[in-house]
């Protein structure tokens, strides 16, 4: 403990080093952050006058462009008025005549040289000056030149008043010495007293504008290179000093010519000192100037310094319109005015702007300051919580670290940190250093756990590979790794210590910016050995499970070889004439042998759904079907017994589903079996019916019920148990191996379906089956239409439910039904409504039948238990039939309501064309098996042949030679002799005789070469009417004779509609052929499948081979396509096998018992 606490003193120490290096980082990052927030406040604070400046600068941006816009249009109606003096003073010199000047003024022009004048539309006057050279050149012309030049200066007065112009304009000639000033000139030329008489000279006004003309011109030049403006041309001259009124001035000039001689300079004048209180801003701060479009200052708003002219003329050279110019003296905007004038230019100091903005600075200075304050203060407060909780937080973690560093030392596991990377270890525990063995120093996992984890996870190890919680068990050391494939001692074979095995449990996780895996090691050596020890008592048992149920397996078919011996010899042995005297004994003893097969069978079947070798074959099937044979199998079983056998299968059965109908009908005559068997009177019920479950499964339930001694709680909890039955059935008066139930059980286990059992003591006893089975795909299975509607039946049972069933066949059949259960009940419907059909069950007898005649004569059908199979006459308009035949029972229906009278059904429909070449031919036909023979027997008596029948070569041979045969119709697979080897032997004979070859479909290996094997042709077993037919009209000698369509109309009538009743793949099997055919297949197989297990147990393979042919052609008639391919399979093991194998034993002893249950075989022999 010292040592763990020297341990933990030492990690807190460096835990403290790091608190305290974290403390300060986080110091100094919490003073950045309060340090960024108060910069962002500075920066918020920057923007906001920023915001106020631009807007400001915006504002006076706005102004200047109002001013540009009113000092452009000023300039504007300037060139306009130079446009119209040029119109007005051409119009005045092209005139033809024009009124003379005043005389006053002539008068006054005449003495002085200077006259001013008025104009009568405006309120105004102007002043002419006319120097003496021009006068005296004018001479007696001078009314007319000077009424010209009045009446040119009244109209231009009046334009400039129009245009509203303040401005003075003047008119100089060039040619001649004269001028006009409009309006007049400030200082009087004449007394202001005198008339429009002639004023005096004025000398000094006259040089005033030979000045003026001389200033003009040198600006003109100065400005344009030429003394004039060319013609139209309108020039902006200035600024200059004014010789006549001494100002500073800016003017608009262009000339009149006369043709292409300029006679006349006209000027408008603006002074600057006017335009400058014009464009000055309205709070004073800043300037603003106009500056020509060559950026030459025309005016200022205040007096600026040439380097601050020079900077704004660089401004407006280098910045676009419309634009802020910010350098380091203020900021430059500039708008355009007129294109051929200039600018309107800004200018704002930085200063000027700050006295502008000085409220609105004022503002936002203090409540940044006031923001700044607040920052620093709760930046104060804040700091002090945050030091108080980071304190609180590191005690509290090194309080926590304390006690996890001393429960990881102090506990029981090995825990350690190690990095998915490379393995190595971050850190452990003292225990998980002593349990891996690691050395000091050392931070590297063993190689044997390694390559564990690496086997874990074989591709490379991420963390997606790691991302579950797992473990697996490692040996301690290196050595033991190869031990732990094996099974383990706690000691080693040297006599070491035991094997030690350690558990690593790890799960992923984030460790110092790495992906790590945090393990778990437990020293599992006991547990690991305590497995080890289970592992193997479990193979013993399941070693000693097989070897019990191979045992029964062999004990079974070891005792089931010779008791088919036993049997078949028994049954042959009965048929030897004479033992008349021993028949009682022979029997006794045929029953005693069928009891010990059924008990061998239900061993083997048990032995094989226990082994696991029970296999299921599904297939389409008609349960309907093999539910009336398993009912007629049944009905005639009560014996000396007062019992009633009732068959409820309802017409929900009548429909293709997919299931093993084999186990099927296994179940359900077990079930049945042991309900005769354990029930002395009463009555047994067999209930069946399909409900729908899904679009694709339906489920077959079926309810076995008896008035027998019923059993306990106790018995039904056993039930399905094995070998419980037997002591169960000693109690109840019978014996049984116990095993029936339990492969019942089993057999719905297989099929997915479920069995259980109710009863009570001294009542009886019901078993419910239910089995899932699949519906075939909407191609195969083809939707029945409706039927119509087609009359009234009037139904008479004591028996409720088998009447309500009897309903539902009828209205499947389109009859509307009508129950009634007396026979009073009967006569009363009688008498009200006369059915189309009466129906009446066995419980009511022909005298009764009478009765209900009596009151109405209506067709009856009576149906009985013991009723024949077909309908009978019972009298007149009475049938009777077996319940047990639904197909009979709607026939007889059928015939009761058309008034027909019953007739046996033709086993082979005539053929629609009777050939005169067939009738009498004779045939010998060479077939073992007995079904085969019977319907090709037949057929050809059908046909108008003559058959001769044989059961194999060597017969057929000597019955050739001892008559004529005009066709030989020959099986291939025969005892004695083949079908080749006939053929050769008749070939030696007579080879003019036609030989067709008799064989099953499948063979298509030798169908393709019967001609070549010297064959005449060929007939397919079974084959249909017409097929047969077609056949012998193409070997008949006598049919080259005949016609040559014979021929093709045989065939087509072969090909089309084959009018015999032998079921192909795609024509069902005739319900009266299946039956009759089905007697004669049992009473076949009760002689065939002794031979069967003969075979098997001589292991002789040809032998097999032959019996599966001859079988696999009376299961195609059949329609048995399952037992077809089991035979077919059986063929196939023999031609492909030299020897005999265990499959063919396997397959023969399985296809046997399945004929058994199929046929229930066994049951019939023990009655």
């Amino acid at each position: 403990m010292q040592k763990i606490l020297d341990s933990t003193q030492e990690s807190l120490a460096q835990a403290f080093a790091s608190l305290a290096h974290n403390a300060k980082r986080q110091r100094r990052v919490y003073l950045a952050t309060i340090g960024v927030l108060m910069l962002i406040v500075l920066i918020v604070a920057v923007i906001l006058v920023i915001a106020d400046g631009l807007k400001l600068l915006d504002y006076r941006r706005t102004l200047d462009s109002q001013n540009a816009a009113e000092i452009s249009l000023l300039l504007h109606r300037e060139e306009s008025f130079l446009r119209r003096v040029q119109f007005t003073l051409d119009y005045f010199d092209r005139a033809p005549q024009v009124s003379q000047a005043p005389d006053a003024v002539q008068q006054a022009i005449r003495q002085s040289g200077a006259a001013r004048g008025k104009t009568d539309k405006a309120d105004g006057d102007f002043d002419i000056l006319v120097d003496q050279a021009t006068r005296a050149a004018w001479g007696p012309r001078l009314g007319e030149k000077l009424g010209r030049l009045y009446e040119a200066a009244q109209s231009t007065l009046a334009t400039q008043q129009a245009f509203e112009l303040q401005q003075r304009a003047t008119l100089i000639g060039l040619q001649e010495g004269y001028a006009v000033f409009l309006p007049s000139l400030t200082q009087p030329v004449a007394d202001k007293a005198a008339g429009p008489g002639p004023s005096p000279t004025s000398p000094e006004r006259l040089e005033r504008v030979r000045a003026l003309r001389a200033t003009l011109e040198r600006q003109i030049e100065a400005q344009t290179g030429k003394k004039l403006p060319a013609k139209g041309e309108r020039i902006w001259l200035g600024p200059y000093l004014d010789p006549v009124d001494h100002v500073q001035m800016i003017s608009a000039v262009s000339a009149y010519f006369e043709g292409n001689t300029p006679t006349t300079l006209i000027s408008v004048d603006i002074p600057l000192d006017g335009l400058a209180a014009r464009i000055a801003p309205p709070d004073t701060q800043g300037v603003i100037l106009l500056m020509s479009a060559d950026r030459r200052i025309v005016v200022s708003s205040k007096p600026i310094s040439a380097l601050t002219g020079k900077m704004l003329q660089q401004a407006v050279a280098t910045t676009p319109s419309h634009l802020f110019h910010y350098g380091l003296a203020g900021s430059t905007f500039h708008e355009p005015m007129k294109p051929d004038f200039g600018y309107i230019v800004g200018f704002t100091p930085w200063a000027a702007l700050a006295v502008a903005l000085g409220w609105q600075l004022a503002v936002i200075a203090g409540f940044t300051a006031l923001i700044l304050l607040a920052i620093a203060l709760m930046a104060r407060y804040f700091g002090l919580q945050l030091l108080r909780k980071t304190f609180e937080e590191a005690s509290r973690a090194l309080e926590s670290e304390t006690l996890n560093h001393i429960l990881v030392s102090a506990t029981p596991v090995g825990l350690c940190i190690v990095r998915q990377s490379d393995y190595s270890i971050l850190t452990a525990n003292a225990l998980a250093a002593e349990l891996l063995r690691i050395e000091p120093g050392s931070k590297r996992l063993p190689p044997h756990v390694v390559s564990e984890f690496l086997a874990q996870t074989p591709d490379r190890p991420s963390a997606t590979a790691f991302a579950r919680i797992a473990a697996f068990v490692v040996a301690a050391e290196p050595l033991q790794v190869q031990q732990t494939m094996q099974p383990t001692s706690p000691v080693s074979d040297e006599g070491g210590p035991p094997a030690r095995f350690l558990q690593l449990t790890y799960a992923p996780a984030r460790y110092a910016g790495e992906n790590v895996l945090f393990c778990a090691i437990l020293d599992v050596t006991a547990q690991t050995l305590l497995e080890q020890e289970l592992r193997r008592a479990q193979q013993a048992s399941d070693a000693m499970m097989r070897a019990r149920t191979n045992f029964f397996a062999a004990m079974s078919h070891e005792i089931r070889t010779p008791l088919n011996a036993l049997l078949g010899n028994l049954e042959l042995f009965a048929r030897t004439p004479g033992l008349e005297m021993h028949l009682q004994r022979l029997s006794a003893l045929s029953a005693a042998s069928d009891t010990l097969r059924r008990v061998v069978n239900d061993v083997l079947d048990f032995s094989k759904i226990d082994a696991g070798a029970m296999m299921l074959v599904n297939q389409p099937m008609r349960l309907i079907d093999d539910f009336e044979n398993i009912a007629l199998t049944y009905a005639p079983m009560r014996g000396d017994r007062a019992i009633r056998f009732y068959a409820l299968i309802s017409p929900t059965l009548d429909q293709t589903l997919i299931g093993d109908r084999i186990r099927i009908a296994q179940i359900v005559n077990n079930l049945l079996s042991n309900a005769f068997k354990f029930t002395s009177s009463g009555k047994i019920t067999l209930h069946a019916e399909v409900i729908e479950d899904s679009p694709g499964r339906a489920i077959l339930t079926c309810r076995v019920s008896d008035s027998g001694a019923g059993m306990s709680e106790e018995t039904l909890a056993r039930l399905f148990k094995p070998f419980a039955q037997g002591e169960l059935g000693t109690s109840r008066g019978a014996s049984s191996t116990g095993l029936g139930l339990v492969i019942c059980a089993r057999l719905c286990e297989l099929m997915g379906g479920k069995i259980f059992a109710e009863s009570v003591p001294g009542v009886g006893s019901a078993f419910n089956v239910s089995i899932p089975l699949a519906k075939p795909s909407a191609d195969v299975s083809t939707p029945t239409a409706p039927p119509g509607q087609r009359g009234n039946v009037l139904v008479l049972s004591y028996q409720r439910e088998a009447a309500e069933l009897m309903d539902q066949w009828l209205q499947r059949a389109g009859w509307a039904g009508h129950l009634v259960d007396s026979l009073a009940a009967a006569q009363a419907s009688l008498r009200a409504n006369r059915p189309d059909v009466l129906i009446v069950s066995g419980e009511f007898d022909l005298d009764a039948i009478a009765t209900l005649r009596d009151s109405q004569p209506v067709g009856t059908v009576w149906i009985t238990r013991a009723g024949p199979l077909q309908a009978e006459a019972r009298g007149e308009g009475v049938l009777e039939v077996s319940e047990f035949n639904r197909t009979a029972v709607m026939a007889a229906i059928e015939l009761v309501a058309e008034g027909t009278a019953p007739a046996p059904a033709p086993t082979v429909a005539q053929p629609a064309v009777l050939y005169p070449e067939l009738l009498g031919l004779t045939v010998l036909v060479a077939e073992d098996n007995p079904l085969i023979q019977s319907l090709i027997d037949e057929q050809l008596t059908e046909l108008g042949c003559v058959p001769t029948i044989t059961h194999d070569g060597k017969q057929a041979l000597t019955s050739f030679n001892q008559a004529r045969f005009e066709v030989v119709l020959t099986d291939i697979h025969m005892p004695e002799m083949n079908g080749y080897e006939l053929l050769a032997a008749l070939r030696e004979e007579r080879a003019e005789v036609p030989v067709l070859a008799f064989s099953a479909a499948s063979e298509n290996d030798e169908a393709h070469g019967w001609r070549e094997l010297g064959f005449s042709g060929s007939v397919t077993k079974p084959a249909s009417l017409g097929e047969l037919q077609a056949a012998l009209l193409a070997v008949v000698p006598t049919l080259t004779r005949a016609e040559p369509g014979k021929l093709a109309s045989a065939q087509a009538a072969a090909s089309s509609a084959p009018v015999a009743s032998v079921g192909t793949a795609t024509t069902p099997l005739h319900e009266d052929d299946k039956a009759r055919y089905t007697a004669m297949l049992k009473e076949h197989l009760q002689k065939d499948l002794p031979r069967l297990l003969a075979i098997v147990d001589a292991e002789d393979k040809q032998a097999l081979a032959g019996w599966a042919h001859s079988a696999s052609g009376a299961f195609v008639v059949m329609q048995e396509p399952q037992f077809v391919n089991e035979c077919r399979q059986l063929q196939r093991l023999c031609r492909d096998n030299e020897h005999w194998t265990t499959e063919m034993d396997e397959r023969a002893v399985s296809l046997h018992e399945a004929l058994s249950d199929h046929y229930g075989l066994d049951e019939q022999s023990a009655h």
